[in-house]
């Protein structure tokens, strides 16, 4: 009686910390929640990902169409074109870990093990973050900055 006593407190003390793919889902939604604003319900985040990756790779093929190096309106489209292509793999990649970590979340936490510390620094920035009210120009740095630092680590889990 004693014994079993003894594995149930311990199983309460380790279910109350987060895993680092628990860290990891919890930033990935929050940055899926800021790219695509007019989702309506958790359940609807993938489908409005998928809607606004087919919006944007429509405007990708206007871009690439219009792209003409002679003129500086072409020019305009060149660099639009390169921005969208850069907008888009990030939120296929976002998605993407989205998608994995929701799978699996046992699996994933052993391929994570060597992100460990980053996964835990960028937590702890991220929950200083909601915690804490920063400048308003600095904020929209920092949530790009979070952006790229949780894509590296999704390119090298995924």
């Amino acid at each position: 009686m004693f014994i079993q006593t003894l594995f149930k407190q311990e199983r309460k003390a380790t279910s109350l910390e987060k895993t680092p793919a628990d860290k990891l889902l919890e930033i990935i939604l929050t940055l899926l929640n800021k790219e695509l604003p007019q989702h309506q319900s958790q359940h609807h985040i993938l489908f409005t990902a998928n809607s606004n990756l087919e919006y944007l790779k429509n405007l990708l093929n206007y871009h690439r169409k219009q792209i003409n190096p002679d003129f500086h309106t072409g020019q305009y489209h060149q660099n639009v074109y390169a921005q969208l292509q850069k907008q888009i793999s990030q939120l296929q990649m976002l998605v993407d870990g989205y998608m994995e970590l929701s799978i699996d979340i046992q699996q994933m936490n052993h391929r994570l093990h060597f992100h460990h510390d980053a996964i835990h620094y960028l937590y702890n920035n991220y929950k200083q973050t909601k915690e804490q009210n920063f400048y308003k120009e600095t904020e929209p740095m920092f949530w790009q900055c979070l952006k790229e630092d949780v894509l590296e680590i999704i390119k090298k889990m995924l």
